[in-house]
């Protein structure tokens, strides 16, 4: 079954196994080290069951060099389209520089806030570049 729902596709399918499981940050940079290789920022959203497993992910924004945009409430509604229970954004900084900005923590914490109030967990907020990785939630910027 396919069903178009503006520019997401949800696509349900039969399977004999369950869906990845996103069990650790080594599980995100897997996925998504690819960015590392862009040259403009690129910010996903990871959608995750209640229990952490794979649901889909966005593509939310494309920006320039060394910023991107995002837009909170596309995150929201696709969370809620997809029944999600968690939600990891990523982005890279094609910089090289992986630590978070003062915009990127300004930014995670609104989506944060607004994510709460549908009780949809934000797990973290990494940030992908050349040559290392950043998480959050384990830098510990209090927004986890």
């Amino acid at each position: 079954m396919k069903q178009e729902l503006g520019n997401l596709t949800v696509k349900a399918e039969i399977q004999d196994q369950e869906p990845d499981a996103v069990q650790s940050l080594h599980d995100v940079i897997n996925r998504y080290e690819s960015l590392k290789h862009e040259q403009k920022e690129h910010l996903y959203a990871v959608f995750l069951t209640n229990d952490n497993r794979f649901i889909g992910d966005k593509i939310i924004g494309i920006g320039s060099r060394d910023t991107v945009e995002i837009d909170i409430q596309d995150v929201v509604r696709t969370a809620a389209v997809t029944n999600a229970g968690a939600v990891i954004l990523v982005h890279n900084h094609p910089s090289g520089t992986a630590e978070a900005t003062a915009k990127d923590l300004e930014t995670t914490q609104e989506v944060h806030e607004v994510l709460e109030k549908i009780n949809v967990e934000l797990l973290d907020h990494v940030i992908i570049s050349r040559d290392s990785h950043y998480s959050m939630r384990q830098a510990n910027d209090g927004l986890f």
